[in-house]
């Protein structure tokens, strides 16, 4: 909800790294796939480090680049149907892959594989609800979209190296994944009563 809002201000503050990549050869595709390329590079670094601060900072910064594709896209007059749809297939993997290296790293596999659970039915909510009937990806203010749910991620991850207290004997980042799983689905859900609207109404 909150990276919706701000997402414009995101497109601001990028704007002198955009127009560079815009005006070179690079495409919007080719940088959505480097994104994904740097991803795994660095997921399969802190698996084999376990290094968790350095991880957070360098997963945040190629998440960050990987914001820049659809603006490259737009201010290069690039824009395409599969540019969109394989931005969207890459998130998915990059999503999988970071919550995967992050359950190997912590032992947190249960709720993990419950949290990645609950962040693909929020995608596939709206995607599904599109086959049916016409919809806006404005139309989708929801609870916790992607934005929220990596910068809760990885802030849980990063307190948890930081800060030693254990609430009733678990550390900070197995609370944020509790906490993410609940969310995430309470999410999934919350898209899915909008989904029976929307269709209840253009059908």
């Amino acid at each position: 909800m909150l990276w919706s809002k701000y997402k414009g201000e995101f497109g601001k503050l990028v704007d002198p790294i955009v127009k560079p990549i815009a005006g070179s050869r690079i495409s919007p595709n080719s940088l959505t796939l480097i994104c994904l390329a740097l991803c795994l590079l660095v997921c399969a670094w802190f698996a084999y480090t376990k290094h968790v601060l350095p991880f957070c900072i360098a997963i945040t910064i190629v998440g960050c680049l990987d914001g820049l594709d659809g603006l490259v896209a737009r201010a290069s007059g690039r824009v395409t149907k599969f540019g969109a749809y394989l931005d969207a297939i890459c998130d998915r993997y990059f999503d999988i892959v970071v919550l995967l290296t992050v359950a190997y790293v912590t032992g947190y596999w249960i709720l993990s594989l419950i949290a990645m659970s609950g962040a693909l039915l929020v995608s596939y909510a709206k995607a599904r609800a599109a086959i049916e009937v016409p919809v806006s990806n404005h139309e989708w203010p929801d609870l916790m979209e992607r934005g929220e749910r990596n910068f809760a991620f990885i802030i849980g991850l990063a307190a948890s190296s930081l800060i030693s207290w254990k609430p009733l004997g678990r550390d900070i980042f197995w609370w944020t994944l509790l906490a993410l799983c609940i969310l995430v689905h309470a999410t999934a859900i919350q898209r899915a009563f909008r989904a029976r609207r929307f269709i209840e109404e253009r059908s």
